[in-house]
C-alpha cells in the first residue's frame, strides 16, 4: 500500500491490514524482495496505527482533565 492510502485508513482497517501482513510473512512463501516489501508496509501500518491510538488517548487525557477541573470547581448555591 501507498503512504497516502495507509494515512487514509481508520485504525481498526489499519489494524486488520497489519494483520493480514503479519500472516503472510509469517508463511515464509514469499520472495525477498516481497517479504521486505511487506515488511516496510507493516512497520508503515504499525505507525499509523501508533500514531492513531497516541491522538486517541490524548483525547481521553483531555476529556478526563475537563471533568477533574468541573468537579475542582465550587457551586453555586442558589
Amino acid at each position: 500500500m501507498k503512504i497516502e492510502e495507509i494515512e487514509s485508513l481508520s485504525f481498526e482497517d489499519g489494524y486488520n491490514r497489519l494483520e493480514q501482513v503479519i500472516r503472510q510473512l509469517e508463511t515464509g512463501e514469499l520472495s525477498l524482495d516481497e517479504s521486505v516489501a511487506l515488511y516496510e508496509e507493516g512497520m508503515r501500518l504499525a505507525k499509523h496505527c501508533e500514531r492513531q491510538l497516541d491522538s486517541a488517548e490524548l483525547k481521553v487525557n483531555q476529556l478526563l482533565a475537563a471533568v477533574a477541573d468541573q468537579d475542582d470547581t465550587p457551586q453555586r448555591e442558589n
